[in-house]
């Protein structure tokens, strides 16, 4: 069911980013909405999971009839990256204009100076570890001895990308047990919709699950042997998880395209909350995804905590974080990096 009070949550060192072939190819889906062949004028969105990244719902024709701007104020690229390191490395070609990047891959962009002119978060897009929400999990088959954090030194976990999000999860974990992340787990790198398989083949030994994909773990009765509420301080909980982020190059050039989107943006919000049924149709098709998984995850329980607008404190935690656990070579000032200008 809708949460009751989904509509309240509604807003009125340098790192090597890895760029790996183990997992389903960096642009799987792209979709133009009326793209002339040139920048100018266009916005270019990358993300990484279908539907749980609401932005990439903008691309989903049906609802781009709801839509007051898109097609007239601007035109709508959309690519499908594998991971967010992999959306880091299209920010810095200029090959898009915004991503979803984490908590992890936002941090380390802003250090390494890997994207020309910077880049700045726009809106969070999910918070993870609500306790009345979904936490992320990380799963180990049913019948397998790995039953707690503890049972994962010595064996192999599988990662979308080393330097992603969900990776992050896994060191922090680690870090708290004193599990040695470089010495003691072996960390395989492949695409979200492999997990499963990939487990009951045995070529890694436990996975982490995003929220669509957790779908399917809790319907083939894996063991959860941790999640991200028993990896992070209460203190965090929730946390920014999501960030949709813009490079300041396209801040600077196209600031009327990004407030026509962001206008979008909050617009499927708002249709999604009071369709629900059809959105859960058209993105099951759009996507190519069974529709009762997408059923069983959108505007559900067990979707992510969401509210758009920026929280600066919780924002500079989650960084904090990611700094402390030794991901990112310098402290970011996420004041300086982050606006709700566009809301």
């Amino acid at each position: 069911m809708i949460p009751s009070d989904y509509h309240d949550m509604l807003p009125s060192s340098r790192r090597q980013f890895i760029k790996t072939g183990a997992v389903v190819s960096a642009a799987g889906i792209t979709g133009l909405a009326g793209c002339t062949g040139s920048s100018e004028g266009t916005i270019r969105f990358n993300f990484v999971v279908p539907i749980e990244n609401l932005g990439s719902l903008l691309d989903i024709p049906g609802i781009q009839d709801e839509l007051e701007n898109v097609g007239d104020s601007y035109e709508f690229e959309i690519t499908q990256n594998s991971s967010t390191p992999d959306t880091v490395n299209a920010l810095a070609a200029n090959e898009a204009d915004i991503g979803l990047l984490t908590m992890q891959s936002f941090p380390n962009a802003v250090t390494s100076d890997a994207v020309p002119d910077g880049i700045t978060t726009i809106a969070i897009d999910m918070w993870d570890a609500h306790p009345d929400y979904f936490s992320v999990p990380v799963c180990s088959l049913p019948d397998s001895d790995i039953t707690e954090p503890e049972d994962l030194e010595g064996r192999s976990v599988a990662v979308n990308a080393v330097g992603s999000g969900v990776h992050s999860v896994y060191l922090k974990m680690f870090d708290q047990i004193g599990i040695d992340h470089e010495e003691d787990v072996e960390f395989i790198e492949q695409g979200f919709p492999t997990f499963i398989p990939g487990l009951e083949d045995g070529i890694f030994d436990a996975a982490i699950f995003p929220g669509l994909f957790a779908v399917s773990a809790r319907n083939e009765g894996l063991t959860e042997v941790f999640n991200t509420r028993d990896a992070f301080p209460e203190e965090l909980q929730p946390y920014p998880y999501t960030f949709t982020t813009a490079t300041n190059r396209a801040i600077d050039n196209k600031e009327d395209e990004i407030q026509a989107w962001m206008e979008d943006f909050q617009g499927v919000i708002e249709y999604m909350e009071n369709n629900r049924d059809e959105v859960v149709s058209l993105a099951a098709e759009h996507f190519d995804l069974p529709e009762e998984q997408v059923d069983s995850f959108l505007l559900t329980e067990n979707d992510y905590y969401r509210d758009f607008e920026i929280d600066l404190e919780s924002l500079q935690g989650i960084t904090d974080e990611m700094y402390d656990l030794g991901l990112t070579d310098e402290q970011v000032d996420m004041e300086s990096h982050s606006t709700n200008q566009f809301f």
